[in-house]
């Protein structure tokens, strides 16, 4: 009958030992601070070094071998034995690793927790929500969010994937290879067009071989901008009816240069619903913009804003006021100008 014929206890994990024998094999399993291989993908190879020992591919392995999270050394003699085991990342730095004995009297299999370097790297669950006073509260307009790490992309990831509403429980985005430390995290949510709504940067701590998890409520990228406008014959006010004007043009100009519509811009009824003159901008980017705004008459007469001193507007991220909060803005007739 087979007997125990050792036991051994070492400082990173337990020994467990059967078929008597003096000779037998090494199995060496390993997790990294508790993770299996998967969840740390930044370990690209594990060595194993035993001093005195020549191993096979000079101790450099997979993670996973032959389906195990391990490898199996085989044929060493009785005795105890000093190992260190490494798990290093596509360079070679070692970024998990321990050290400790074990004794072979026959086989050995032995669990190893590979604790983290100062050289290893850290990972995050993200999560998200939108604020709910806002008009999008859901991923139903919300296509995808781009997740950065310190200024650089790392993924796009489905508006569910991190989607945390009530009743919810979405698996996360997943970020691997965060360097220790503080971080500053970008969640940025557009729609299936590339149109980003909301926004948040934020900083996040993390630890060397750990993962943290954060929920974030995103804020605000846009606002809305309400414009009004009238006309003037030079002499009095006129409303859209007097001035024989049934559409207006409007385009807007960020502070790169860059028109939000295309040609003379979007057009739009004189009179809006409700009676008021004027039109509300939804969704627009947070930063001033120069406003052009142009109307034809019955004639064929061009109106327009003040062509030498543009109006200038600001959209505030998060605010959406009024159409009738606005202040008209007045076109006037160009001399000499008329509509295509």
């Amino acid at each position: 009958m087979a007997t125990l014929a050792a036991f051994v206890m070492a400082s990173s994990g337990c020994v467990c030992v059967s078929n008597t024998g003096r000779s037998g094999d090494i199995i060496f399993t390993w997790n990294f601070n508790g993770q299996p291989c998967a969840l740390v993908p930044d370990v690209a190879q594990v060595s194993v070094q035993i001093p005195g020992q020549t191993l096979q591919n000079n101790g450099v392995y997979g993670c996973i071998n032959s389906g195990t999270a391990g490898i199996r050394l085989l044929n060493f003699r009785a005795g105890t034995y000093d190992y260190t085991i490494s798990g290093q990342d596509s360079r070679g730095v070692v970024i998990y690793q321990a050290t400790g004995k074990v004794t072979v009297n026959g086989d050995v299999a032995m669990d190893v927790k590979l604790l983290p370097t100062a050289d290893a790297k850290g990972s995050a669950y993200l999560f998200w929500t939108f604020p709910s006073s806002s008009k999008i509260v859901d991923c139903s307009r919300i296509a995808t969010v781009d997740v950065s790490v310190n200024g650089a992309l790392i993924t796009s990831a489905p508006c569910s994937q991190g989607w945390a509403g009530p009743g919810l429980s979405p698996p996360g985005v997943y970020v691997s290879g965060i360097f220790p430390g503080q971080n500053t995290i970008t969640l940025a949510a557009r729609d299936a067009n590339s149109f980003f709504y909301y926004r948040s940067d934020f900083p996040l701590v993390v630890n060397a071989g750990g993962d943290v998890s954060e929920n974030r409520t995103l804020d605000w990228a846009v606002g809305s901008l309400p414009v009004r406008w009238s006309f003037s014959n030079g002499a009095s006010q006129l409303n859209c009816n007097q001035s024989q004007i049934s559409s207006v043009y409007v385009n807007l100009r960020d502070s790169s240069g860059q028109y939000v519509y295309e040609g003379a811009g979007t057009q739009l009824p004189c009179i809006a619903t409700g009676g008021i003159e004027g039109a509300t901008f939804d969704f627009l980017y947070a930063g001033n913009y120069t406003l052009v705004v142009q109307a034809c008459d019955s004639s064929n007469r061009l109106y327009s804003s003040d062509q030498t001193n543009q109006p200038s507007v600001s959209v505030t991220a998060g605010n959406f006021p009024v159409l009738s909060s606005a202040t008209p803005i007045t076109l006037v007739p160009i001399t000499g100008a008329f509509c295509p």
